[in-house]
């Protein structure tokens, strides 16, 4: 699937942000490790995702979460500290309500 994304640039560097990813709305600044998801916005969801990410002693830095209506489908950004491990992505996916995860290091 191919998503457009928006930013901002500004000076000094460190003010550039990616205000929106497809049609969601967040503000993140690029750079490092991140994991981006997609999954339905309902409770729970992001509380597991959390929990496995921090078995594999992987901290969260940064979150940003953007949804147009409630219930419905929303996206994840997070900035994390180190790389996420592919088994952590393959219990990720496995999610009741999430429909995509991919790690990348930017």
């Amino acid at each position: 699937m191919q998503e457009s994304v928006s930013g901002n640039v500004a000076t000094p560097p460190e003010k550039i942000r990616v205000v929106a990813i497809g049609e969601y709305m967040t503000d993140m600044t690029p750079g490092g490790d991140v994991v981006i998801s997609r999954h339905r916005d309902v409770p729970g969801v992001i509380g597991q995702f959390a929990t496995i990410i921090g078995r594999y002693d992987v901290n969260i830095a940064g979150m940003q979460v953007g949804r147009n209506e409630p219930g419905q489908e929303a996206i994840m950004v997070l900035n994390v500290d180190a790389a996420v491990p592919q088994e952590a992505m393959d219990e990720i996916v496995k999610i009741d309500g999430v429909s995509t995860a991919r790690y990348a290091h930017i």
